[in-house]
Formats: C-alpha cells, sequence, structure tokens
C-alpha cells in the first residue's frame, strides 16, 4: 500500500506533464484500445467526478452560496439559452449532423471538473468557478434530456427518460461514493493525501483520453482535410465561447456599475464565467448517449482535449491582459 501511495503521488506531482504527453502519445494508440474502452466510458466519468467530490466540503461550499440568484441565472444562461443559441447558429450554417450534434452536447455539458484548478491558475475566482460546477453537475440530469430533446429530437434518435436515468446514476453514484470515502478516510487525510489524488486522477483522466484519441492518427491519416476542419471547430467553440462571454459579461458589468452604487460584479467573477462557458464536461453527456452516436462524436471529442489543454497558456494571456486593464 505504501508503494501504490508512493507511485500515484509520483504521478501526481508530474500530472500537468503526463496529461500533455498523452494527449499525442494516445492519438498514436490503435484504434482497437478505444474499442474496447468505448462501453466502460460511464464508469471512468463516474471516477473522475468522485475523485474531485472526494476533495470537496459540502458545507464550506454551501457557505459561499451567499447569491443563490445569481448562480441560477447563471446557470440558466449556461445551461439553457447558450445550448439553444448554438442550436440555432448551428441550423443557420447547415453544419454537419455530427458537428451539430457535438456542439449541442458541448452547450449542455457542466463546466469540467477541473475548471476551479483552472481558475485558480488564470487568478480568477475560483470559489466561484466551484459553485457553477458543482450546481451544474447536480442540475444536468434535468437539463440534458430536455435540451438535447428540443434541439436534437430530429437528428438523434434518443429515449429522454433513459438519458435522465443514466445522468442521474453517473452523477449520483459519483457522489454516493465519494460521500462515503469522504466519511473512511475523514478530513485530514483527505487534505494529506491531495498528491494521491492528483495522481489516481491523472490515471483515470489518460484512460480517458486512450478511450477518446486511440486511433485518431489513422483518421487524420485517411481524412485531413476533416479532421482540420473539426479541429478547428472544437477551437472556435472553445474558445469563441469565453471570447463571446468575456464581452459580453464585461458589457453587463458596465451597464449594472452605472445604475449601482455598490462596487458591482467583479472582473474575475465576469472572467470566471466566461472561462467555464468554454470549457465544458462534454465526456460526462458523451458518455450517456447511445454508443452509435458516441462513436460518431468521438473524433471531436478528442480534439476537444486540446483547446481545454490551451486555456491556461492562451486564456492566461487574455484574462491576464483583461485583468491589468481593469
Amino acid at each position: 500500500m505504501g508503494a501504490l501511495s508512493t507511485l500515484f503521488a509520483g504521478i501526481g506531482n508530474r500530472a500537468s506533464v503526463i496529461l500533455a504527453l498523452s494527449l499525442p502519445l494516445c492519438a498514436f494508440l490503435p484504434s482497437k484500445i478505444s474499442e474496447v474502452l468505448l462501453p466502460y466510458m460511464g464508469g471512468i466519468i463516474i471516477g473522475l467526478i468522485t475523485v474531485a467530490m472526494i476533495r470537496v466540503d459540502l458545507s464550506r461550499v454551501l457557505g459561499h452560496l451567499k447569491s443563490p440568484i445569481a448562480l441560477l441565472v447563471v446557470l440558466v444562461a449556461l445551461m439553457l439559452v447558450f445550448p439553444l443559441g448554438v442550436d440555432l447558429v448551428a441550423r443557420h450554417f447547415s453544419l454537419d449532423t455530427t458537428i451539430h450534434i457535438a456542439l449541442v452536447l458541448v452547450a449542455c455539458a457542466p463546466p469540467l471538473g477541473s475548471a476551479p484548478n483552472l481558475a485558480y491558475l488564470l487568478k480568477l475566482d475560483g470559489e466561484l468557478v466551484f459553485n457553477i460546477t458543482l450546481a451544474g453537475t447536480v442540475i444536468i440530469p434535468l437539463t440534458a434530456p430536455f435540451i438535447i430533446g428540443m434541439t436534437l429530437g430530429d437528428q438523434m434518435a434518443f429515449d429522454q427518460w433513459a438519458l435522465f436515468q443514466k445522468l442521474l446514476i453517473t452523477v449520483g453514484s459519483s457522489f454516493l461514493i465519494a460521500v462515503i470515502v469522504r466519511k473512511m478516510l475523514g478530513r485530514e487525510r483527505i487534505k494529506r493525501s491531495g498528491l494521491q489524488l492528483d495522481g489516481i486522477s491523472t490515471v483515470i483522466m489518460v484512460v480517458f483520453v486512450a478511450t477518446a484519441m486511440a486511433g485518431v492518427s489513422v483518421t487524420i491519416e485517411n481524412d485531413p482535410v476533416y479532421m482540420v476542419f473539426l479541429f478547428a471547430i472544437a477551437v472556435v467553440s472553445n474558445f469563441g465561447a469565453q471570447f463571446l462571454f468575456s464581452v459580453l459579461g464585461l458589457l453587463v458589468r458596465s451597464m449594472v456599475g452605472r445604475f449601482s452604487s455598490s462596487r458591482g460584479i467583479k472582473v474575475e467573477s465576469v472572467l470566471s464565467f466566461a472561462m467555464v462557458a468554454g470549457n465544458r464536461n462534454l465526456g460526462l453527456v458523451a458518455a450517456v448517449i447511445p454508443i452509435v452516436f458516441l462513436q460518431e462524436i468521438l473524433p471531436f471529442l478528442a480534439l476537444y482535449q486540446i483547446p481545454i489543454y490551451l486555456t491556461p497558456l492562451i486564456g492566461g494571456l487574455f484574462y491576464g491582459y483583461v485583468l491589468k486593464r481593469r
């Protein structure tokens, strides 16, 4: 057990390097690996959410929910209004069915589980991002079936009730396992095991990347033009959403500031909201849709990981520039 703990701590200490290397390396794995792992995507996602939730002190999180109305407005904009807008844009430009499905699934997915870590790295409001991420993950079984039914019902045959059940089981089991593990380990031991938890999370993320990216190099060789186009769509969908919500948020902040004598909305809060708008947990939604559609959007799911990994670099330049000018 000591050796295993040391191993996970070592992996956790090198998490950023391992994850960065996993993207190009997993692309050259044989597609057979992806085919074997694909049916277990739900379990992989449960593992990722569980490890993230183990560290969460729910009583402390609830104490930060000082403005539930503001959080509700954010969630409505992020997980209801935005996906409906994405669907309208996709229909207007008559995008390919696979891309249309992928973009709507991204837009209705909750924020990335590692979004709070990204927020701290970018010097944004980590606590706000955590609350949005947690709340978005909790309500996804209610919002996703409704949105997908409204937007993709004519393109993707699926059972809304079955999708609701799968999402509820995925999210609910993750929270339940996390609560049990927290009770078993205790708060202090969890605090001391940060590196080990980072290591476990990194291993699961590498398995997830392997599931999504195995065989991508072959697809690139067979149809490089389409893969370049798909990559461009993935980058635009991520960074485009971050930029759009940054601009809209700053405009709203400016308007509120004119009519309010209080300090108004913080720039960090606006940019935090923008950051989570682009970085979504597509894997959670993808894991519960019928496998035939999952296989279709798998190349997009793989390429979508790249702008996520580039957010600390590109987002750091953009958000750093905005924060300096406030």
